[in-house]
């Protein structure tokens, strides 16, 4: 009895052990810490559950961000070039911040009038998602199986949908597609109902923010390692919004493809500082929490209503069907904390505990998405498992399948969340 008492509590002190802290994941990959920026992290490894004996895959639902592209604003690029280039003409700038300069130069080169749009690396990211759908469900790709795309009418979706689609295209040639880009469906693509999206700001979430934002954010040694001039700093330099604008590009390579980081001008605390600090403001304005009164998921009550809407026909038809939708991570996130995927549930006010949590890479990476796959069997109930960034998901719904679930069952529970959407 001894023996098996010391078995079990060394097995309970390795699975604890296992667990990485944020922390530990951060320090170990700069790259997470880029939040809406970090790219997408293929999944390997990965063992998916047996569907029920006798189930087949007839349909999947997927609503997918675009892949990685260059920052959205010409300004982010503009800005710390033209102080750093300052900086260099008035001889008050360090080799270190030289040699960003010249790095910042680079990235804004390769942006150059493609401001916003899909890089090569966000091009992969999808084609890799298509395949890997082609070879994780075969049996949904039979000879009539039909492909409807949809996407906002940005050049990054569009190319999003159109790197899938070929990419499906070209796994099972004897696909048929449809694709759309219009601004006819950004109504529940990418529509924040206005109703519950005024809570992101309230009060409580802008003071907390903050507050959180001072206690992170020390951008003093930062700053004087980059310049050598204390009368330059003062004149020209706004130190945290600086070392914001900084961040930002340290982490936009890796959207780029480059083989070059410039991390190393920051400390390891303070990138996992900066870290918590996104982290913090996207899980206060996007998630159910406390700060905004648990209402702020419901912004994406007419994509869900349609993914709802769109599998129930699908569900009818005699042949395989796929229907795709490329939008945006202010969609894809609260869109995840609506429908309550384990991975996305906490409830909590301080950014230190939110980071051990909830943790933004695992959520809504560059081409981050979620699939629902329907299976069927002759005589019993379709049934539905849903996967984040193409991880198996719980949902808080009884189930003896589990990670399956009865569709019927889901679409109640959909609904009945639908329903206690904020009506003023």
């Amino acid at each position: 009895m001894k023996l098996l008492f010391l078995i079990i509590s060394m097995l309970l002190v390795t699975a604890v052990c296992a667990q990485n802290t944020a922390k530990d994941d951060i320090l170990a990959n700069y790259k997470l810490s880029g939040s809406n920026i970090c790219t997408y992290i293929e999944p390997t490894n990965v063992t998916y559950t047996n569907a029920p004996k006798g189930y087949k895959p007839i349909y999947l639902s997927m609503y997918a961000r675009h892949g990685s592209r260059h920052l959205s604003v010409q300004r982010d690029y503009d800005e710390p070039l033209a102080l750093l280039r300052n900086a260099y003409s008035k001889a008050c700038i360090s080799t270190l911040g030289k040699r960003t300069m010249s790095v910042i130069d680079s990235l804004e080169r390769m942006a150059h009038g493609r401001v916003g749009e899909l890089t090569v690396v966000g091009a992969q990211q999808h084609q890799g998602i298509a395949k890997r759908i082609y070879e994780h469900f075969p049996e949904l790709f039979t000879n009539n199986v039909h492909l409807e795309a949809r996407s906002t009418p940005l050049q990054r979706t569009m190319m999003s949908m159109i790197n899938q689609c070929v990419a499906l295209k070209g796994c099972y040639p004897q696909l048929t597609v449809n694709s759309d880009a219009s601004q006819h469906d950004v109504w529940y693509m990418d529509t924040q109902d206005a109703i519950a999206y005024k809570y992101r700001k309230t009060p409580e979430a802008v003071n907390a923010l903050k507050k959180y934002s001072k206690k992170m954010i020390n951008p003093h040694r930062f700053v004087n390692a980059i310049f050598t001039d204390q009368k330059f700093i003062d004149e020209y330099v706004k130190p945290t919004e600086f070392m914001h604008q900084m961040f930002t590009l340290a982490n936009m390579a890796q959207n780029e493809g480059l083989n070059i980081d410039i991390y190393d001008i920051f400390k390891p605390d303070e990138i996992f500082n900066m870290w918590k600090r996104d982290n913090y403001k996207w899980y206060i304005e996007y998630t159910f929490n406390p700060l905004t009164q648990y209402k702020v998921p419901y912004t994406q009550i007419h994509l869900l209503r349609n993914i709802i809407t769109v599998a129930d026909t699908c569900l009818m038809s005699k042949n395989n069907n796929l229907t795709l939708r490329f939008g945006h991570e202010v969609d894809l996130l609260p869109l995840a904390c609506l429908m309550k995927l384990h991975e996305t549930v906490y409830e909590g006010t301080d950014g230190d505990e939110v980071a051990e949590h909830w943790r933004n890479y695992n959520i809504y990476p560059m081409a981050g998405n979620i699939q629902l796959v329907f299976y069927r069997k002759a005589g019993s109930p379709d049934i539905v498992k849903i996967m984040l960034n193409e991880r198996e998901q719980t949902i808080p719904l009884k189930s003896d399948i589990a990670p399956y679930y009865k569709w019927d069952d889901v679409k109640k529970y959909f609904c009945d969340i639908i329903a206690k959407a904020p009506k003023e």
